[in-house]
């Protein structure tokens, strides 16, 4: 007998975590707009990262549960709205909290802490990765500039990693998709190198996806002993792996 109210309040806590792992997947595509940038970012080696994963999914877990019990006075039926309720504040947890602190039901101020923590995680990413991506950018920018360089080239295979780009073909995305090959469009047809570098380091750096950035740089016919010296083992090992692989 005493087993049945642990069974109902395992499941009202599983109920609670659907909320937090609803949120954590719509977070997460704001996560990767704000990290593009970062081009040498691996989340999984990253503190910052995880204690940014633990605020998206416990703190929804936490107010979801705190509003079906109000507050631990009631215990909320095990019944299919529950979970339903649970997916719907995951989903909705920003809009949620903005209703629940203006109606004063929650007297503590979670849409606060949940900034807070959520920018304390930010601040750990940004305290590893800023003065590496921005080294490297300069860096970038340097080589970029030499005469062996081939802009026009690397810019061409920009285009055509673009338009083969399955994600962009989607109708959501078919806008930023022009926009991306309009601006390399501009940039081919410039006389300016300044600006060719200029528009392809904004492509590389944060919107080519991660592990392709190494091989498209090979395009540019970027010095062998520039990509050793600053691009971190782990990428440039895995393109030498890819080519040993290609040409055995």
């Amino acid at each position: 007998m005493q087993m049945e109210p642990i069974l109902d309040w395992l499941l009202i806590g599983l109920a609670s975590l659907i909320a937090g792992i609803f949120n954590l997947s719509v977070a997460l595509k704001q996560f990767r707009e704000l990290s593009k940038g970062l081009i040498f970012f691996q989340p999984w080696r990253s503190v910052g990262f995880y204690v940014w994963v633990l605020v998206q999914m416990l703190l929804p877990a936490i107010v979801f549960l705190l509003w079906v019990t109000e507050f631990f006075e009631v215990q909320p039926q095990l019944e299919f709205m529950l979970f339903l309720k649970a997916v719907g504040v995951g989903v909705g947890f920003t809009a949620f909290l903005n209703a629940r602190t203006e109606t004063g039901f929650l007297t503590i101020d979670i849409q606060s802490i949940y900034k807070n923590l959520s920018s304390f995680g930010f601040e750990l990413i940004a305290r590893q990765e800023t003065l590496r991506t921005s080294r490297f950018r300069v860096s970038l920018e340097k080589e970029l500039q030499h005469s062996y360089i081939t802009l026009e080239e690397g810019l061409r295979n920009l285009r055509a990693y673009f338009q083969a780009d399955l994600s962009l073909k989607l109708s959501e995305r078919v806008t930023e998709r022009q926009q991306l090959l309009d601006d390399i469009d501009r940039a081919l047809k410039s006389d300016q190198s300044s600006e060719k570098i200029k528009v392809s380091i904004r492509l590389l750096l944060d919107d080519v996806r991660q592990n392709d950035v190494m091989p498209l740089l090979k395009r540019f016919c970027c010095n062998d002993g520039f990509l050793q010296d600053h691009i971190p083992h782990q990428f440039y090992g895995q393109t030498q792996q890819s080519k040993g692989r290609s040409h055995p």
